[in-house]
C-alpha cells in the first residue's frame, strides 16, 4: 500500500484523520467500497464497516476510535505518531498538559516551587554528578528491586540507562525519569523478578531493544509529571523499533496516573522494604496500545531535547515553529 506524507492545515484532529484517509485511499486508487473491503479483510474491528461509514469519516462527520484509526494507520504502513505529529491542534493540546505558566492552571502546592520555569537535562553516565543523581531517583522510587547498595559498579556500566532530571532554582531537582532500551523477554523477566535491574542494564543481544522499560517517573506538579513522561513517550514515537512500553514502579502517584490513563496493568507484586511492605507495579502495552491511548498519544507529540529551559519564551518558540 502507497502512503505518502501530507502536510495538515491548522484544524481539528478528526479532520486530520480524515485527510489522511482521504489522500490514502485516493493515492491507492481505491474506491471507498473497496477500502470498506479491504479493512474488514485486514481487522475484525471493521466487520460491520459500511462503505457510508467510510464516507463520514472522509468527511470529519464522526472519527473511528484511536484503536480503529491505528489499524487503518497501521495497514498503510505508517502510524498514528507520523499523521498527529504534524497536527498543530493535536501538539497544542498535548502542550496544554505540560504548561503550568497558563492563568488557569492551579498553582503548585510543594513547599520549594511554586510553578517556576525549570531546566530539563538528560544526564550522560559518564557525568560527574551521574551517580548522586541516580541514587536520588533510585530513593524517590523506593524499588528495592533497584537497590545499588552492596553493588561496586563503575559509571559506565550504566550507559544503559537514560536518566532525565528537572531543576528548578537554586539547582532544586523538581522532576526525573529513568528508562532504559531493552529486549521484552528480559522487561517480562524482571516483571516477575526473574533477573534484577543490572541484568536488565547489563543484557546484551545482537537483537535490536524493542521495549522501552521505565523505573520511576516524577514530577513535583501534575505538568511537570507529564512532561517528565513526555521525554520517553516522544523517544518511543520516534523510533519504530520500540514495540512496546512497560513500567516497573512502586510510586503510587504514578500507579494512579496510569491506571487512569488505562494502561493495561499487567502485575501486582508485594515487596520488602525495610521491613515494610511495599506494592510494586507492572504495566505492559504494545506500540499500538499506547497509539490508542490519547493522552499517551498527546504527550508523544511533545518536542524534546537533551537540555532545554521550560518558561513561556519555550512555549512561544513551540506555537511559531509547528
Amino acid at each position: 500500500m502507497i502512503c505518502t506524507p501530507i502536510s495538515y492545515p491548522s484544524k481539528t484532529s478528526a479532520q486530520t484523520f480524515s485527510n489522511f484517509l482521504k489522500h490514502t485511499r485516493t493515492e491507492n486508487q481505491l474506491s471507498q467500497e473497496d477500502l470498506c473491503c479491504l479493512l474488514r479483510q485486514k481487522s475484525c474491528l471493521f466487520d460491520s464497516l459500511d462503505a457510508i461509514t467510510i464516507s463520514r469519516w472522509e468527511r470529519g462527520v464522526n472519527i473511528p476510535s484511536l484503536a480503529k484509526q491505528a489499524e487503518i494507520v497501521e495497514i498503510f504502513g505508517a502510524e498514528l505518531f507520523d499523521i498527529y505529529r504534524e497536527d498543530k491542534t493535536f501538539i497544542h493540546e498535548g502542550l496544554a498538559l505540560i504548561n503550568l505558566f497558563e492563568s488557569s492552571i492551579e498553582r503548585s502546592e510543594h513547599p520549594y516551587y511554586r510553578n517556576k520555569p525549570y531546566r530539563v537535562e538528560f544526564i550522560d553516565s559518564q557525568d560527574d554528578n551521574f551517580m548522586t543523581l541516580l541514587q536520588l531517583s533510585l530513593v524517590y522510587e523506593s524499588n528495592p528491586r533497584l537497590s545499588l547498595a552492596n553493588r561496586q559498579l563503575s559509571q559506565p556500566f550504566f550507559c544503559g540507562l537514560s536518566l532525565v532530571v528537572a531543576f528548578s532554582f537554586g539547582e532544586q531537582i523538581v522532576g526525573h525519569s529513568l528508562f532504559c532500551r531493552t529486549q521484552a523477554k528480559v522487561a517480562l523477566e524482571f516483571m516477575n523478578d526473574e533477573v534484577d535491574l543490572f541484568e536488565v542494564i547489563g543484557h546484551h543481544s545482537q537483537s535490536i531493544p524493542d521495549t522501552l522499560m521505565v523505573f520511576s517517573s516524577f514530577g513535583v506538579t501534575p505538568h511537570i509529571e507529564n512532561y517528565m513522561m513526555s521525554v520517553y513517550l516522544h523517544k518511543m514515537a520516534l523510533s519504530r523499533s520500540i514495540k512496546y512500553l512497560s513500567f516497573s514502579i512502586c510510586d503510587e502517584t504514578l500507579k494512579r496516573k496510569l491506571t487512569q490513563f488505562k494502561l493495561p496493568l499487567f502485575k501486582i507484586r508485594t515487596l520488602d522494604n525495610y521491613h515494610k511492605p511495599i506494592k510494586n507495579y507492572s504495566f505492559f502495552a504494545s506500540r499500538t496500545e499506547v497509539m490508542a491511548n490519547r493522552n499517551l498519544l498527546k504527550l508523544s507529540v511533545i518536542p524534546s531535547a537533551k537540555s532545554q529551559t521550560i518558561d513561556p519564551i519555550f512555549f512561544m518558540q513551540l506555537g511559531t515553529s509547528i
